[in-house]
């Protein structure tokens, strides 16, 4: 039996390799298509509804637990692939979902679809993933706020909702998704050390900017700038350059 693959990763490069490894190393799985797009994607599972779907995590338009939420069609065996060993992996592992780690090595990726092909084959009633249960995990997992003192009181802030934090001498200003700006009385460091730890979706990339790497929409080598999804130009310093970078995994 020929399982039908699908590969949704916002780069490109990333689902050329991919595909190249399954053609290389691995039997009887088919790439039927691939996706940059997050959004576009949607369509591309239910038009195909594919035995096996290799989903990226960290994508700018949805990431891979906002996608799940959104398709209607879940019976499929699901691949995490990510470039960061982060607190995402606690969840899907608890949930007995595979994932990946770019780059991808072909062994990991063989005995990844090994265990799918044993699940499929099994005479027992194959046990389905419980995405609902893996959403709600990550979504408690994901939930930070921060709690912050403003001339006009104290103000608590979902950390999803940041585009950027930017120094402002001893004051922080904080860009919102909703268009506001918010001041804080901390220093950017204050809120470096509250929010770019090893596990989290910030990061200082310039003395006068730490942002949300979720938020980000694509990196200008020419200009040096990180362009965020609300088209807010970042610039990235030197220092801060080759951390970046790795991030981007390229």
């Amino acid at each position: 039996m020929i399982l039908r693959a699908i590969i949704i990763d916002d780069e490109q490069k990333g689902i050329e390799t991919l595909s190249l490894l399954i053609d290389m190393y691995v039997k009887d799985v088919k790439v039927v298509a691939s996706c940059t797009s997050a959004i576009e994607s949607i369509e591309l599972i239910e038009s195909y509804r594919p035995e096996i779907i290799f989903l990226d995590v960290n994508m700018p338009e949805l990431n891979g637990f906002e996608l799940l939420e959104k398709i209607t069609w879940k019976d499929f065996n699901l691949i995490f692939v990510t470039a960061h060993q982060e607190y995402a992996l606690r969840a899907i592992k608890n949930n007995a979902i595979d994932y990946l780690l770019k780059p991808v090595d072909y062994d990991d990726l063989q005995n990844a679809v090994e265990r799918i092909k044993m699940q499929l084959n099994t005479t027992e009633q194959p046990n389905k993933y419980n995405y609902n249960e893996l959403l709600g995990v990550m979504k408690q997992t994901q939930k930070q706020t921060i709690v912050i003192n403003t001339r006009f009181g104290i103000e608590s802030i979902d950390t999803d909702d940041i585009f950027a934090l930017e120094s402002q001498s001893n004051y922080t200003k904080i860009h919102l998704v909703d268009m506001r700006t918010v001041v804080s009385s901390k220093t950017l460091k204050d809120f470096e050390t509250q929010l770019c730890l090893a596990e989290s979706n910030f990061m200082r990339v310039h003395h006068s900017f730490i942002i949300n790497l979720k938020r980000v929409s694509k990196y200008l080598k020419n200009s040096e700038n990180i362009v965020l999804t609300n088209d807010q130009q970042i610039p990235l310093s030197k220092s801060k350059k080759d951390n970046f970078i790795r991030w981007l995994n390229i």
